[in-house]
């Protein structure tokens, strides 16, 4: 726990010094400066192994060889169990839309020196809906904050997530999504992996638990979202409009991209939960 330090730079510093080898602590962020009491930021969490098994509910005492093997052999037999849609949950605590939207309230860091602005999108989960078959995907794509209501949604080709919006853009629609911030890090895991074409990651990770992972529809899209995360933030991405996106500091020591026009997200609803 890291009480009192600066989103700017010295927040991604301190992630990136603890990043460098395994089995590091992972960092909670509380009291940062600039925002009030009840905010906290957590980054690492993947960063050890025990926490990787505890993610994907193995034991946490195993070996790297014995890790694999177990995993392997639960591949065998896995089966995807379907998300539960529920009617309320913690997300909802709050809820705000239009003129009382501002998703700069929310800690976005500066975490890199030449990054291209603040990013509030580096662990979070892209939910879209397939608008022919219906299938629901979850990827994890970078996110930065252009302003209270401006989102910047970078996608690389070939992803799911881009494959889903570029149908909607055909019809001349705006895509609907929500995107999910503070969920278990299941979730993360599942969104930055290539979990089969029209696969829903909810319903892998509730195979993977061994319980239906629980959802709700968030209140401006209708998407479903995991019912105990800590913000989801709900919009359009619309065809014809871009905004300056990145650089960005990647996890593999490299800026990634440059500095590229890149669709936005107009901010439609917010929903967080308190603390």
């Amino acid at each position: 726990r890291i009480e009192g330090v600066d989103p700017n730079l010295e927040l991604g510093g301190l992630v990136d010094l603890y990043m460098g080898e395994m089995e590091n602590p992972a960092l909670l962020f509380e009291r940062m400066k600039g925002y009030p009491e009840g905010y906290s930021l957590l980054a690492n969490v993947l960063t050890s192994l025990p926490r990787i098994a505890l993610s994907l509910d193995v034991p946490i005492d195993l070996t790297r060889t014995q890790f694999v093997k177990e995993w392997r052999d639960r591949l065998k037999v896995f089966e995807p169990l379907p998300a539960q849609q529920v009617e309320d949950g913690p997300v909802l605590e709050n809820r705000e839309s239009g003129d009382q939207v501002d998703v700069t309230k929310f800690p976005a860091p500066l975490w890199h020196a030449e990054d291209g602005g603040r990013y509030l999108g580096t662990g979070n989960i892209v939910i879209m809906r397939d608008p022919d078959s219906g299938w629901v995907n979850a990827g994890t794509y970078r996110i930065q904050v252009h302003d209270a209501k401006t989102l910047g949604i970078m996608i690389s080709p070939g992803k799911h997530g881009r494959i889903i919006r570029e149908k909607y853009w055909a019809r001349g629609e705006a895509c609907p999504v929500a995107v999910s911030f503070g969920h278990d890090p299941l979730l993360l895991l599942l969104g930055g992996l290539e979990v089969d074409f029209e696969e829903n990651e909810f319903d892998v990770a509730g195979g993977i638990r061994g319980e239906a992972l629980k959802v709700i529809a968030a209140p401006y899209t209708g998407l479903p979202v995991p019912a105990s995360a800590e913000i989801v933030i709900e919009g359009e991405i619309p065809p014809d409009e871009f905004h300056n996106e990145g650089p960005f500091g990647e996890w593999t020591g490299y800026y990634a991209s440059g500095e590229r026009d890149m669709p936005i997200i107009k901010v439609k609803s917010v929903v967080y939960r308190n603390n």
